[in-house]
């Protein structure tokens, strides 16, 4: 296996950077850099020359041996003066020298993963970490590095090996029948199991939100204001604010930190009777994008809330707009202006307090597409067995518990589907 490296830090000029490299032929480090090998894990100072014995920097470098290590190899770490320039002789050093390439995306955390240093769960939930924008990302991406999913995923299989345990035996001594209690305490033990998936598989939505951010909608007539309110709330001009009706043509979309949660907030063209074909799929668009969203914030700056075109049922929070120029309505639905700043703070805890209330009770979240997935095939398994006579049909029963075994150790362990690997690594940085 060729030995890997990559910047660990900023592509761009900074204070420091810092080279790893990791595999097998990591000792010959410092025979490519002309210096004296340090001791392990010990930081020494080294000056490094390029394969014409010309000054490259002065240098901090540091050796972990393996299997004690990030990756479970040998790892260098090269800590430079941040120059892109001293950064490219090193690099050409390396490159220059045989069985040394550039690292791909993930590489680093692939090999700890083959290398049994993390599971699957806990290196996207470094990769998770390093994206994470807002405090409630921050708690999920470290929940999963800490290896609070995968202890719950071990927990299940180790259930579900328990049972199968007990048919293996029942098989064994296939003359006898399954004493009632054992039978008792093996249904209990499956209808327990098939309800925690099941409540988990349920709960995935609100942890790929966390993820990916909760999807905030602004519906309104022309002119109501959804582009201010946009602009205002981003602190940027994301959006142009002009008299004119029909100015938002397409979706404009810009990711906020409401108070920790991720909101991906879009603004739409205004609904409005129209002759105009391209206004007439922004607004088709605008509609699509609210029915598939978590919040439909609709803005009106005269009381008429009404969208007979929404058909499906989202929670809806209804705004009045340039509160202040009119302030005499009689429901009690949040006033905002955002010409005079008032109203806006309000607006925004109304909306975390929604998403506060979809939170579920389980701290510990399947938060990707191959999670559920693989948990779906193992409750599929299981109540396979549910309609099974246990007694007469054991086999069946301890293959169908052997499948669902196989479903949720692949969501932390896979390794025998290199696409699936390659798809999960390629998502992170260079370098990691």
């Amino acid at each position: 296996m060729d030995t890997i490296f990559s910047s660990a830090t900023n592509a761009q000029k900074s204070a420091i950077k810092i080279i790893r490299i990791s595999g097998k032929d990591v000792s010959k480090i410092p025979k490519i850099f002309s210096f004296k090998p340090p001791k392990p894990r010990v930081a020494s100072l080294r000056r490094l020359y390029d394969l014409n014995n010309n000054m490259i920097d002065d240098a901090v470098v540091i050796f972990f041996p393996g299997p004690s290590s990030v990756t479970g190899e040998d790892v260098f770490e090269i800590h430079t003066h941040g120059s892109l320039i001293i950064e490219k002789k090193i690099y050409d050093c390396l490159a220059n020298t045989s069985r040394f390439r550039i690292a791909n995306r993930g590489e680093f955390t692939k090999r700890a993963f083959l290398n049994g240093k993390i599971d699957l769960t806990q290196a996207e939930g470094i990769n998770d970490l390093i994206n994470a924008e807002t405090e409630n990302q921050f708690k999920l991406s470290i929940s999963h590095y800490e290896g609070a999913l995968y202890d719950k995923l071990i927990l299940w299989r180790s259930d579900v090996i328990f049972l199968l345990s007990k048919l293996e035996a029942m098989i064994d001594f296939s003359d006898e029948e399954l004493p009632q209690e054992i039978e008792a305490l093996f249904k209990k033990k499956l209808s327990y199991l098939i309800k925690e998936m099941r409540n988990s598989i349920k709960s995935s939505n609100y942890g790929e939100r966390i993820r990916n951010g909760f999807v905030v909608t602004i519906l309104g007539k022309p002119n109501v204001g959804k582009s201010s309110l946009i602009n205002y709330l981003s602190n940027k001009k994301i959006a142009i604010v002009t008299e004119e009706a029909g100015t938002t043509r397409d979706v404009l979309e810009v990711l906020l930190d409401f108070d920790g949660f991720p909101v991906i907030l879009n603004d739409t063209a205004g609904l409005r009777k129209t002759n105009s074909n391209v206004e007439k799929i922004g607004i088709s668009r605008a509609l699509r994008k609210a029915e598939a969203s978590d919040i439909i914030l609709i803005l009106s700056d005269c009381g008429d809330f009404s969208v007979p075109e929404l058909k499906r049922g989202a929670k809806k929070i209804l705004v009045h707009t340039k509160s202040d120029l009119k302030q005499n309505y009689e429901d009690d639905s949040p006033r905002i202006s955002v010409k005079k700043h008032k109203g806006i703070k309000e607006l925004i805890k109304i909306i975390v307090d929604h998403l506060k209330i979809l939170e579920p009770k389980d701290s510990v979240l399947l938060t990707r597409k191959r999670h559920v997935q693989g948990i779906k095939k193992a409750v599929s398994a299981l109540k396979q067995i549910s309609i099974l006579n246990l007694s007469n049909d054991p086999e069946l029963a301890a293959e169908d518990l052997r499948v669902a075994a196989t479903e949720i150790g692949n969501i932390t362990n896979i390794i025998d589907v290199e696409e699936i690997l390659d798809d999960i690594f390629n998502n992170f940085c260079i370098g990691k």
